[in-house]
């Protein structure tokens, strides 16, 4: 049965003040009008809702029953328009994000910091992944955006924005900073204990695929997790780390850390912003997808 949302807008004003006129007056149209859509309901329903007395309208059974449930109606379609125009204007909503910890760490928390600022308001949630985990939750549906490592397997269903360029490096503590003083080849890495991320990350995958295009291998000495204990790993002189430069440039510039020279060009890459493609993102997350591309 299809019946227009109004017939029942203007029954529950007359049933709330139990007068055609003051209805009228309430929803700022003439009583006739009111009259005609109480008749129409009626019909459509095939009952009557209303008892006419000289005293005004009384509810009858069928009406109570009625009102009882298009009164709750209505205000739950309130309370729903109510809540997209904050989630417009940015004064509700949410924000899934994915990171890993090194994307988070140069990269994404000065956008969190500036965007939790100005829209206290919007919940912002961050779940932490390797970028091939990242990319698998983003299809499940269980974050809105990811940062991820560049590039990404099956960029079919993603849409990809490159939204920074992080470069690959090689360096080592006190114990191997002569090194820095000339320049190597990468075959050279060979004599060394070498530190590398584990195997399952994007950074550890294009490194190997890097190398293995000058038909070096290396078995690393140390394998780990975070490219914080890889940087902690070299300083002490456990060994020389593969790394994202960005990520020790501050232990660059206070030597604590020296980065290796090579004839061969090391790679750039980038941190990208990936979401699905045709899936619509929230207000809020669109304004935070928006926050980033203007500023870089």
């Amino acid at each position: 049965m299809d019946i227009n949302l109004e017939l029942y807008k203007y029954f529950c004003e007359v049933a709330k003040h139990g007068s055609f006129t003051r209805a009228a007056d309430k929803l700022y149209v003439s009583q006739s009008a009111v009259s005609q859509a109480i008749m129409q309901l009626e019909e459509r329903l095939g009952c009557r809702l209303f008892d006419r007395n000289t005293r005004g309208v009384q509810l009858t059974t069928e009406g109570e029953v009625l009102y009882a449930y298009a009164d709750n109606a209505l205000s739950l379609i309130k309370n729903a328009q109510d809540k997209i125009v904050n989630m417009k204007s940015l004064r509700d909503g949410e924000i899934k994000i994915g990171a890993s910890d090194t994307v988070c760490s140069l990269f994404l928390l000065p956008f969190l910091r500036q965007f939790n600022s100005m829209y206290p308001e919007i919940h912002i949630s961050v779940v932490n992944r390797t970028s091939r985990e990242l990319v698998k939750i983003l299809r499940s549906g269980s974050v809105d955006i990811a940062f991820v490592n560049l590039p990404v397997d099956d960029e079919t269903m993603l849409e990809i924005t490159p939204v920074m360029q992080i470069n690959d490096c090689f360096v080592a503590g006190e114990k191997y900073a002569y090194l820095a003083n000339s320049v190597m080849r990468l075959r050279d890495l060979r004599g060394f204990p070498i530190l590398m991320l584990e195997q399952n990350s994007t950074s550890r995958k294009q490194m190997d695929l890097f190398l293995s295009g000058f038909d070096i291998e290396i078995k690393p000495a140390i394998e780990l997790e975070s490219l914080a204990l890889l940087a902690e790993f070299a300083k002490i002189g456990l060994g020389i780390a593969a790394t994202i430069k960005e990520d020790v440039q501050g232990m660059l510039d206070r030597r604590e850390l020296h980065e290796l020279r090579f004839l061969e060009t090391l790679t750039k890459r980038h941190i990208g912003l990936v979401q699905l493609k045709n899936v619509s993102l929230s207000f809020a997350c669109e304004a935070f997808k928006r926050s980033i591309l203007e500023a870089i």
